[in-house]
């Protein structure tokens, strides 16, 4: 459930003296890390009450790969599969020869 702007900013003066439920808490916090406006209200909410707007911890951003890395991690992969696949290949062939040698050798 997603809370309005409207509602986050009727609320903020229970936010501030915590006393919403700690479920209507998480959905203020969560808004309040996504929206820049009503952020801005509380801060200036907090500033005319001159308490310290103490905001939650950043969380950092992690840049996934781009899609030019990823490309190159799976070329990279699929490279070494088929290396791997036509090496075994080959070896199955050498056998192959090695054994009819073998056995047409016995014939005579």
């Amino acid at each position: 459930m997603s809370i309005s702007c409207n509602a986050v900013q009727d609320l903020i003066v229970l936010f501030q003296e915590k006393t919403v439920s700690d479920e209507t808490r998480q959905e203020i916090r969560d808004h309040l890390k996504e929206c820049r406006a009503c952020r801005r209200v509380y801060r200036e909410y907090a500033h005319l009450n001159q308490e310290e707007y103490h905001p939650e911890p950043e969380v950092k951003y992690i840049p996934e790969p781009q899609y030019g890395e990823l490309a190159k991690r799976i070329k990279k992969r699929k490279f070494w599969k088929h290396t791997v696949v036509t090496g075994a290949f080959a070896v199955c062939i050498g056998i192959t020869v090695l054994v009819t040698r073998a056995i047409l050798r016995n014939e005579r």
